[in-house]
């Protein structure tokens, strides 16, 4: 009896592996398995001259570096610091660029990206011009800018005939200025000059600020009966539209019928429901650049969502043109 006993017990022995045998597979984290990067900006368009990106910290594998390149992939920060999980970026206003994230192990490298924007400066808004048929003076009213006035340097008023209109374009180079007034609060202000009864004067009144930053308001005419308006239209082709797949954003594109001279402004609106009109949910952004014909939105929009979303053009004079809703869904 105790012989098999015996035999029982090497048996055991021999067929259990060592606990250091080759084949026992060795527990090695996979890197990106379960990370992703979630790349955001909570502050994009919201400063002049800054944005903060935001990002998720990385915790499995064998961690390097966060790597952070601007769009002509040159470096502008590597943090070895696998606990950081922001970095702030300066820019001139009114600004769109796009940033990459590599976040690197020592196995692999992961790469997410994201267009974030500076704000422009904010300018007057309901501005009007109106002759006083007794002098002839203009009168000029607006509600003034919502520019913080620590950084608030002064409003510069011009004045232009019709015959010079078009010297808007270069107010160093016009010789129009007729007034510089340094309270931000100040809304109103009469041109008295010599004038001709029925005389035609066009205004524009420049915000300026401590960074050396501007922004001009819509143009007016004096003789609020005439519509120098340039009829602004989005066009229907190709209309405006959303990307229906992307992950954590929403691309919007758009194409207009105003040129470089005629426009003004574009605003991008959104709601979370198809019951909310955009106009009455979130200014996303105010696009002053021309050139600029889309538009990626990455502002909390998280995976298998849809948001609503309207494009209004503003044409020099004030005109408007509001597209119809655009729905835009992020991947599922």
């Amino acid at each position: 009896m105790q012989i098999y006993k015996y035999i029982l017990i090497l048996i055991l022995v021999y067929s259990c592996d060592n606990p250091t045998s080759s084949n026992i597979p060795i527990d090695v984290p996979g890197d990106f398995t379960n990370y992703q990067t979630n790349l955001y900006s909570l502050n994009s368009g919201q400063y002049l001259d800054q944005i903060t990106i935001n990002w998720n910290t990385y915790t499995e594998g064998t961690f390097i570096q966060y790597s952070i390149h601007n769009q002509n992939n040159e470096i502008l920060e590597s943090i070895e610091d696998v606990n950081e999980s922001l970095y702030t970026i300066t820019s001139n206003s009114a600004q769109y660029q796009k940033i990459f994230l590599y976040v690197e192990s020592e196995s692999e490298t992961i790469q997410d990206s994201i267009i974030i924007f500076t704000r422009d400066v904010y300018p007057i808004t309901n501005f009007s011009a109106i002759a006083n048929v007794d002098d002839w003076s203009t009168q000029l009213e607006w509600a003034p800018s919502a520019e913080t006035d620590s950084i608030f340097t002064n409003y510069k008023i011009y004045r232009l005939d019709n015959l010079n209109y078009d010297q808007f374009s270069d107010l160093e180079s016009c010789n129009c200025e007729i007034a510089t007034l340094d309270d931000r609060l100040i809304s109103s202000y009469i041109d008295s000059g010599d004038f001709n009864l029925g005389e035609e004067f066009f205004y524009i009144v420049e915000t300026n600020t401590t960074q050396g930053y501007s922004r001009t308001s819509i143009i007016k005419s004096n003789l609020s009966s005439i519509n120098y308006t340039c009829s602004p239209m989005l066009m229907d082709n190709p209309s405006p539209g959303a990307s229906q797949s992307e992950y954590n954003k929403i691309t919007l594109n758009w194409s207009h019928n105003l040129n470089q001279s005629q426009f003004y402004e574009l605003q991008i609106w959104r709601s979370s429901s198809e019951n909310i009109n955009p106009l009455s949910g979130t200014l996303l952004t105010t696009v002053t650049d021309f050139n600029k014909s889309e538009f990626e939105d990455s502002y909390n929009i998280g995976d298998g969502t849809a948001w609503f979303y309207k494009i209004k053009l503003i044409d020099v004079h004030g005109k408007e043109n509001v597209s119809e809703t655009i729905i835009g869904n992020s991947h599922p």
